[in-house]
């Protein structure tokens, strides 16, 4: 993760654009990872690395100022990688809440009777 950097005054020239490539780097690891883990599981692997799911959560890096024009485009195509992960997540959620209220409808079903009939 990138460390605050201190007052926009105090970041010039280089070493600006190298904070905001090293900030816009930080959430693209974030981003691929998540995207990772969704298809793995959607495939449904067994053998998901436990690593994919410890994913710690970003902080944004302070007073970095305005993005760097060279790094707009690549912000914009970040961001919308962001939204399309956040609308599989939403979709994952409401998946798994389906299944896990059908799962439980079954088991209640499924209970053997206390009593039954048999012919002797």
């Amino acid at each position: 993760m990138t460390a605050p950097v201190g007052p926009v005054e105090g970041i010039r020239g280089d070493r600006w654009r190298d904070a905001w490539s090293s900030a816009l780097a930080d959430v693209e690891v974030g981003v691929t990872a998540a995207e990772d883990l969704l298809t793995r599981l959607h495939r449904g692997d067994e053998d998901v690395p436990a690593e994919l799911f410890d994913l710690q959560d970003w902080v944004a890096p302070s007073l970095l100022g305005p993005v760097p024009m060279e790094f707009g485009a690549r912000a914009r195509r970040l961001l919308e990688r962001q939204l399309e992960v956040s609308e599989r997540l939403a979709e994952a959620l409401v998946q798994i809440r389906t299944q896990r209220r059908a799962l439980g409808k079954m088991e209640a079903a499924g209970r053997p009777p206390v009593f039954f009939d048999q012919t002797l």
